[in-house]
């Protein structure tokens, strides 16, 4: 599975469990049901084969019916046996449980757990143990139209008709939701799948159509027997979308029919890398055909649903480089493989519980990188490994209370909240770690074996480490088995702590518990672990910064190492190619000389692109906890100015990002300004705006010159003015996508001397073409924030409260117009705050009164005591209406504001003084060009646009 970048967990409230039939011969159900053990299906029995039948003819894609008869052999000594199912209508005078040989087993009680999504069978007699028993289902169920999980409805537009479709999303708990099943990852079943659906529907499913038949007036698929499977791997589609493939081909496509002709991309990369993971593998892929289906709101990225993957629908759509950004069509080509790898992990070889999800997600994120990367060289995929993974796992994982790799739970909220940076990018580093530890063609073997040996069979991280033991040569402190777990069983990670005594030439290496300390958290414990430790540096013995292999290891039992360096020794960097997942800090002395190295015209010789993107992004974070200071980072950080690459720029736009969002309300930010203007302009001038065929020089550039024009470098602004004044003089509005950020922001933020009102002009063209300028007019939005203009602010804000039915501003523009201005800057904020004080139950109603992303918006953004005390005020009037998931968002909120105000109290002082120290010019102008113009005026003008467009709807 591909998770979008923000993963939305559910909030589970437990229900009243159903009054059993008969507590006195339940007498296995005795368990504590305030334990998680509840949620775990008997251990009594398993499935073996699945007969599902599902009627999808409903003309609205409401409502289905269907039928299952599960053929399971009982493994326990009694009578009583469980599956999973919740939220379906079971018909109960349908349902039996035969023997083989057809007779019926008679059932003294059935009984319906809802808290624990469970059925039990409780059987008048002894079941046999080993033998074999089916059991029958009738059902009806809900496809859902408000959550994108289980069986739901979508829908997409052609030449203005609305097209359905049903499509389903199982992982991790939500089979149960549509089949009553076995649904567990460790319970491997064939499935046979039936469906009937409209005729002018094809459907899907995960394995070959064998038949298909019209049986009153309805089209029937059935579909071959699939491979021993996990029921969230499940899969169907019903729908009108069309495929360019033939039905002979290994993979087709599927998307709406005025989409499909640009599937060919995806179409041809996923032959690409199905070939290039058999090979690396050494296994064929064991399904004779894989469909790719794009899905137009899926819930996550995508689903590796075996032999049927379905994606949202973005990950499938390639036009041409002017109509797809790199970054896009580099997410096409990654998802892909991801998706792919899951066939061997995670699909052919099973974790036995959820415990181990890593196993599954860690291993395709780690492989649609370095597959990938073999495929587009050009890429440099796996530099950028570092910045998706590493960098970002760091990120989230320096707080007191994340949970480690190895995680058991049992209750399905938990469970379906799994599928965060914990699994993908965390588990992706680590394994990245321990591949450089033991070597590349040794890991190869090592994780071919673990495949083949446990071939559709469950598994669990001690097979991995068996066959890592079987092809390792190189010495480790530990068993691999126990190296890894003290990476897999602990929370968090270490900071490297590197001293040097230039007198003796002695490296002092020691580790601890890294973590971002605030006053609310409490302070984690320090869990130590197996680290890898090499280095570089400027002498010719230690320049191979391409050997990652251990120089020395700190372990748990000695946290402390010290090692003689090299005569001639200046300086080093620890963590070569930032392969081991940890932060490293050094002395003073030390950070000074990597800052006159970074300062150096040899810097690029000297130091490869991934560590100087590893010591931008550890002092931003070290600084940021306090381990080092502000005056460091900002001096390393200055050698930018000469620095052209992506991935370092990369890197440091995230660490300038939340030194301007927690900065920005300062006296002396007009100061951090220049300072990031000055470190921008250079990369600016080298950038070639409108180079279409270099891929990293796209990526760069997305970044880079929003930086350019967010920080007002003046080349950026005259820029961005051409590209407007071009845009209005074409009918279309046309701006580079890789440029919209960049010239929205300059536009609502600075006083562009452009000769035409752009956003009058796409506000037409949007209430006259929506669907054509929907994707401009979302960018045109998110870039609101940049604004300065208190004017301009009002007049965005007043949409808010459009419901004129003739002007398509929809819910979601109205809440991307509010969300973009309160993560803005204190202008645009301001105006947020006031709107929604003054407009709270308009708000509340548009949002249908779940204002959690707002809260969260809100806390991530405040950075002085008045918003602070506005925040507390708006809280606090309107606490008695929020439902608990806005409260507890509410709450979070105001803890998350004061955790900025410390930050603000401690560091802001010190970069203060830096900036003054260096000569960044300040400047008192409070409206930085801010356009003159009134509220009044805004509102005329929006006034005007409405009525403009009214007339053309009417004529």
């Amino acid at each position: 599975m591909e998770r979008l970048q923000i993963v939305s967990v559910l909030l589970f409230v437990p229900l009243a469990l159903y009054s059993r039939v008969d507590g006195t011969s339940l007498s296995l159900l005795q368990n504590d049901e305030t334990t998680s053990d509840s949620y775990r299906l008997l251990a009594v029995s398993e499935p073996l084969y699945y007969d599902l039948y599902l009627d999808m003819t409903d003309a609205n894609f409401s409502n289905y019916a269907g039928s299952v008869d599960v053929t399971i052999k009982y493994t326990g000594n009694g009578s009583i046996f469980s599956l999973n199912s919740v939220d379906l209508a079971i018909n109960v005078e349908t349902l039996r449980v035969e023997r083989m040989n057809g007779t019926k087993v008679p059932l003294e009680s059935f009984t319906v757990s809802r808290q624990f999504e469970q059925l039990y069978f409780n059987c008048t007699e002894k079941l046999e143990a080993g033998a074999s028993y089916k059991v029958h289902l009738e059902f009806n169920g809900t496809i859902k139209t408000d959550i994108f999980k289980g069986v739901y409805r979508s829908s997409y537009r052609v030449d203005g008709e609305i097209k359905y479709l049903a499509t389903t999303f199982f992982a991790a708990t939500y089979a149960r939701t549509v089949f009553p099943c076995y649904d567990e990852p460790g319970h491997k079943a064939r499935f046979n799948v039936k469906i009937r659906h409209r005729s002018h529907h094809t459907a899907l499913s995960n394995m070959p159509v064998i038949r298909s038949t019209m049986i009153d007036g309805y089209s029937e698929t059935t579909f071959d027997t699939t491979p021993l499977m996990s029921t969230y791997l499940v899969a169907f589609v019903v729908s009108e979308m069309k495929t360019l493939s033939s039905v002979g081909e290994l993979f087709r496509v599927y998307a709406p029919e005025n989409k499909v002709n640009y599937t060919v991309y995806a179409h041809d990369f996923a032959v690409r890398a199905v070939r290039a993971l058999e090979n690396h593998f050494g296994r064929q892929n064991q399904m004779r055909k894989i469909d790719l289906v794009g899905i137009p709101d899926f819930a996550m990225g995508a689903m590796e649903n075996w032999g049927m993957i379905t994606f949202r629908e973005d990950y499938l759509i390639y036009q041409d480089e002017e109509e797809t950004t790199a970054l896009a069509k580099q997410k096409i080509a990654s998802v892909i493989t991801h998706e792919l790898v899951h066939m061997w992990f995670g699909n052919e070889v099973t974790p036995e519980w959820w415990t181990y999800v890593w196993l599954n997600e860690g291993f395709a994120n780690f492989f649609e990188y370095y597959i990938t990367s073999q495929l587009e060289p050009a890429w440099r995929l796996w530099d950028q490994f570092i910045l998706d993974n590493v960098h970002w796992a760091l990120s989230k994982d320096s707080h007191s209370s994340v949970r480690p790799m190895n995680y058991y739970a049992t209750d399905p909220a938990v469970l379906n909240g799994l599928y965060d940076y914990v699994v993908y990018e965390k588990s992706a580093s680590v394994i990245r770690m321990i591949q450089n530890v033991i070597g590349f063609d040794t890991f190869q073997q090592a994780i071919n074996d673990y495949l083949r040996s446990r071939s559709y069979l469950t598994t669990r991280p001690q097979y991995l480490y068996t066959s890592i033991e079987k092809f390792r040569t190189v010495d480790l402190p530990a068993s691999v088995e126990v190296i890894f777990e003290s990476w897999a069983n602990t929370p968090g990670y270490p900071v490297v702590t590197v001293s040097i005594d230039r007198t003796t030439r002695t490296l002092t290496a020691s580790q601890k518990r890294f973590w971002i300390p605030n006053e609310i958290d409490t302070p984690p414990q320090n869990m130590l672990f197996y680290i890898p430790v090499n280095y570089g540096s400027n002498v010719p013995t230690s320049t191979d910064f391409e050997d990652t292999t251990p120089t020395f290891w700190l372990t748990p039992q000695d946290p402390t190492a010290t090692v003689t360096l090299e005569a001639g020794v200046e300086w080093i960097v620890v963590n070569k190619q930032q392969t081991g997942y940890y932060r490293v800090n050094y002395d003073d002395e030390s950070w000074h000389k990597l800052i006159e190295v970074l300062n150096s015209d040899q810097f690029e010789d000297q130091l490869p692109v991934i560590n100087r993107a590893q010591l931008v992004d550890d002092v931003a974070n070290l600084a940021r906890a306090g381990e080092v200071g502000y005056d460091v980072a900002l001096s390393l950080m200055q050698y930018l100015e000469r620095e052209t690459e992506y991935i370092p720029w990369a890197t440091a736009y995230n660490a300038l990002q939340h030194l301007d969002r927690m900065f920005s309300s300062h006296k002396e930010y007009n100061r951090f300004e220049n300072y990031v203007g000055s470190l921008a302009s250079h990369v600016f001038n080298e950038m070639n705006l409108f180079d279409t065929e270099s891929h990293l020089n796209r990526l760069h550039r997305d970044k880079s010159v929003y930086l350019a024009c967010y920080f007002g470098v003046e080349a950026c602004l005259d820029a961005a003015t051409k590209i407007i004044e071009e845009a209005l003089a074409e009918e279309t509005l046309n701006i580079p996508k890789e440029l919209q950020n960049a010239v929205f922001c300059a536009l609502h933020k600075y006083d562009l001397l452009v000769e035409g009102d752009y956003g009058l002009e796409i506000f037409q063209k949007y209430w006259l073409a929506t669907d054509q300028y929907q994707p401009l007019m979302d960018k045109f939005i998110n870039a609101l924030g940049c604004s300065r203009n208190l004017a301009m602010n009002e007049f965005y804000l007043q949409m808010i409260e459009i419901n004129e039915t003739a002007l398509p501003i929809t819910v979601s523009m109205k809440n991307n117009i509010l969300n973009s201005m309160i993560k803005g800057g204190p202008a645009t904020r301001s105006a947020a705050f006031r709107y929604v004080s003054a407009r709270f139950d308009t708000v509340s109603n548009m949002l249908n009164h779940e204002l959690s992303a707002m809260f969260n918006a809100l806390g991530d953004s405040v950075n002085s005591p008045r918003e602070y005390d506005m925040l507390k005020e708006l809280i606090h009037t309107h606490q008695t209406s929020l439902n608990p998931s806005s409260m507890q968002a509410a709450t979070r909120a105001l803890a998350q504001a004061e955790e900025n105000l410390q930050w603000i109290v401690k560091h802001s002082g010190v970069i203060a003084k830096w900036l003054v120290e260096q000569k960044f010019e300040g400047d008192d102008d409070d409206d930085s060009g801010a356009e003159a113009i009134t509220s009044e005026a805004g509102l005329f003008v929006l006034l005007g646009i409405i009525s403009i467009s009214l007339q053309m709807v009417v004529y």
